[in-house]
């Protein structure tokens, strides 16, 4: 027995390639995964950090503008109008009053500083009467699925986009929402919000047919805007946090600055409606979060490569050992098999001679003797086909003639042959024979697969002192089975598997004194296998052991081996 030239690359393969590969996958898998994880909690992190500074701005105007709506609502003899209460406020810089029409009329001067050209309060008002209109908002306030407080009616632009005032948008005000996002209870009297651009402020009110318009002055706003930033509990970021209009124009900035944030922002958001020409901007420092431990893993990965390495040679150095021994005993055994063939065929002819003559001659005494003798030479002679059939299993030259036989004939003339010698020592033999009248098989295979299973109970389950050996047959799937059970200790589930190896054996010769190769049921297993059988071990049965041969009535065409 050797190990094949062909056979070391697969073992290798198995052995070392195969393991190191799926090691070297699962640590660049680990690698990548570390790194993701990593990526993905940084931008959980900054995105949350993001949206809690941009709903704080919404939500800081959010309450300006219900505090101007709640400008002029106040009952009692005191009463102002709501012109009135706005003109008092000190944030309002110029304050107007239109129509769909499009007068305008000033309800009161200007007081800090004047208005931009772009701004007048005339095309503000147009632009402002166009988006409402557009919208339908005069029939009330549209529908929105938003959670935010401000619903956008548009853009207009009146300019280069670069320009930082020429770009207007409008947003109304969501009637049921407040700053605890629940909804509130019935709808406020009149809509209100907000037409701005990044660097202006116009609150407007709509009454009836009159649109009330206030412009506030920008800086107040932005002050108290970012008065609030960061909220209480964020103000120690160790990066920096920046707010910059969409054309890069800064307009705030927050955080600790530590080593590493003077870079470029790595996770940015765009302000919500109606501040959504502002953009948040974050530059993490440089140990702010943390970097994925390559370390670790390139050492468990390098570890497991090299006990996969060691691991692989030891296997190799014990295998080839075990290979040398096995070499040694199959060929001092098969030479020594082939030695004594010659002179075991000689003592069984002489001793069916000899058989013969005392059967005419009426000494049933010797007669018996000599029976002895034959049992004992067909023992041997099994024990050596054996050890010769293992050989050529060995070298891949094992194989069957099979020829029609009638399967009952055959297993009758094998039980036939141990019934003397399991008798003498009280065995009782009990069979059952229903197999098929014809079928194709090796008759000499199937003596020797007999002979092996009923010479196993004679030495492994004789104080259960039964065997039964029976036939049938399977007209659906066309197999013939031969049944060999007993009543003896049986064999451990731990070594069913165990019992097809060769040299491997049940009880040890020191303690039973059993004698024998070791590889019957290997040479049985492998003479059914080239019949397009099997030989199994029953694991239902619970009395002893119950061995199933299992043929098909027409063995398949021989395979080159």
């Amino acid at each position: 027995m050797s190990l094949q030239p062909c056979r070391t690359p697969t073992l290798v393969t198995l052995l070392v390639v195969m393991p190191v590969a799926l090691l070297a996958w699962l640590g660049s898998h680990l690698l990548r995964d570390a790194a993701r994880a990593t990526e993905q909690a940084r931008e959980a992190i900054l995105n949350e950090r993001l949206h809690v500074a941009a709903h704080q701005l919404v939500d800081d105007l959010r309450q300006l503008t219900d505090d101007l709506d709640g400008l002029g609502q106040a009952a009692g003899a005191a009463e102002l109008s709501p012109s009135e209460a706005l003109a008092k406020h000190p944030w309002v810089a110029e304050l107007w009053s239109a129509d769909s029409s499009g007068p305008i009329q000033p309800e009161m001067g200007p007081k800090r500083f004047q208005p931009n050209v772009e701004a007048m309060a005339a095309v503000r008002s147009a632009a402002l009467w166009k988006q409402l209109e557009a919208v339908g908002l005069m029939a009330g306030l549209p529908s929105s699925a938003t959670d935010q407080p401000f619903i956008p009616l548009g853009e207009v632009s009146e300019g280069p986009l670069s320009s930082p005032i020429s770009v207007w948008q409008t947003a109304v005000k969501q009637s049921r929402y407040h700053l605890g996002h629940e909804e509130t209870g019935a709808a406020p009297a009149f809509l209100s919000g907000w037409h701005n651009s990044d660097g202006d402020f116009i609150y407007w009110r709509l009454l009836g047919e009159r649109l009330l318009c206030a412009r506030l002055d920008s800086t107040a706003v932005r002050q108290a805007l970012f008065a609030r930033l960061p909220i209480p509990g964020l103000q120690n970021y160790p990066g920096q946090m920046t707010l910059a209009t969409v054309t890069g124009s800064p307009l705030h900035r927050w955080g600790q600055a530590r080593a590493g944030s003077d870079g470029h922002s790595v996770a940015s958001l765009r302000c919500f409606v109606p501040l959504s020409q502002w953009q948040l901007a974050y530059t993490p420092a440089s140990e702010e979060f943390p970097k994925p431990y390559l370390a670790p893993i390139l050492l468990g990965v390098g570890s497991g490569c090299l006990l996969v390495v060691a691991l692989a040679w030891t296997f190799f150095r014990e295998n080839a050992r075990e290979i040398r021994v096995a070499q040694q005993r199959v060929s001092f055994v098969n030479q020594i098999s082939h030695e004594l063939k010659t002179p075991l065929t000689n003592i069984r002819l002489y001793a069916e001679m000899a058989s013969s003559r005392m059967e005419h001659s009426g000494d049933s005494i010797s007669r018996r003797h000599l029976g002895v003798v034959e049992t004992e030479v067909a023992r041997l002679d099994r024990l050596i086909q054996n050890v010769l059939n293992y050989s050529r299993q060995q070298r891949d030259k094992l194989t069957v003639q099979p020829r029609p036989i009638s399967l009952d004939h055959v297993v009758q003339r094998a039980v036939n042959h141990w019934r003397l010698l399991l008798e003498r020592k009280g065995f009782g033999v009990r069979t059952r024979l229903v197999g098929p009248s014809e079928m194709k098989a090796d008759p000499d295979a199937i003596e020797q697969i007999l002979g092996n299973l009923i010479s196993n109970v004679e030495k492994y389950a004789g104080y259960g002192k039964y065997i039964h050996v029976a036939t049938e047959q399977d007209l659906d799937k066309q197999v013939a089975r031969i049944i060999v059970e007993d009543r003896g200790p049986g064999i451990p589930q731990s070594k069913r598997r165990l019992v097809f190896e060769p040299f491997e054996r049940l009880r040890s010769d020191l303690n039973e004194g059993v004698t024998g190769t070791g590889i019957g049921l290997t040479i049985s297993r492998e003479l059914a296998e080239l019949h397009g059988g099997r030989l199994d071990l029953c694991p239902n049965y619970r009395e002893g052991a119950r061995f199933i041969v299992t043929l098909p009535f027409e063995p398949p065409p021989p395979v080159k081996r």
